[in-house]
């Protein structure tokens, strides 16, 4: 595991840890479910029907036995709100202004996990937002951060700028305590939101996302 987390900040991920298919639990699922069922996904029917697979790890690959939860930090260097007073500038999402964020983590997934496969004897998958599996909770139980109540993962070293990468491996590694949510009373997240995507703590509506209307 140690060569891992070395491995792991070669590879440029700023935080790295281990959880198990177990830490993932039946109200998770259900928080699912409750979402599609409301309709929150809006036109991402693809949501819907991978709902069974996305709902446990296990369902994506049975033979997992550890989940590397791997963090790479995109923070900008100014303050990204700073542009919102200026209302005849159009203002790009951080993200957006980067590499696409798909290919540079991949990449770094692809090294970690080679290693571990070389070293480890073990087999190995690897996911960047590129097939149901729900890295925010995975993350949680990580312990890499909490869900929000803008339901993003906030890390209290890295806030809510963090690309999200996972390793599924049949490796047997040594799982690392999960995070507990540190909001508190703060709503800043929701009440910065201009169109009011969040009808309550922890709940998005993706329909009223200025994300989702524009991609």
């Amino acid at each position: 595991k140690q060569r891992l987390m070395a491995e792991a900040r070669a590879a440029g991920f700023d935080v790295a840890r281990v959880t198990t298919p177990s830490a993932i639990d039946a109200l998770v699922s259900q928080r699912l479910q409750e979402f599609l069922d409301d309709g929150r996904h809006g036109d991402m029917a693809w949501m819907a029907t991978t709902a069974e697979r996305r709902s446990h790890p296990l369902k994506m690959w049975p033979e997992t036995r550890s989940i590397v939860m791997l963090g790479m930090n995109y923070a900008p260097q100014s303050d990204p709100l700073a542009p919102l007073s200026q209302p005849l500038r159009g203002v790009i999402s951080c993200y957006a202004q980067c590499k696409d964020y798909h290919d540079v983590v991949k990449s770094g997934l692809k090294r970690v996990a080679g290693m571990l496969a070389a070293e480890g004897a073990a087999e190995v998958k690897v996911f960047v937002d590129t097939a149901p599996l729900m890295e925010k909770p995975l993350g949680e139980a990580a312990g890499l951060g909490w869900q929000g109540k803008h339901t993003n993962l906030v890390s209290r070293e890295f806030g809510s700028w963090l690309f999200l990468g996972a390793i599924l491996t049949t490796a047997e590694l040594e799982a690392d305590a999960a995070e507990v949510d540190h909001c508190g009373s703060c709503q800043r997240c929701m009440e910065v939101c201009p169109t009011a995507a969040f009808p309550a703590p922890y709940q998005l509506d993706a329909r009223r996302c200025i994300a989702y209307l524009t991609i």
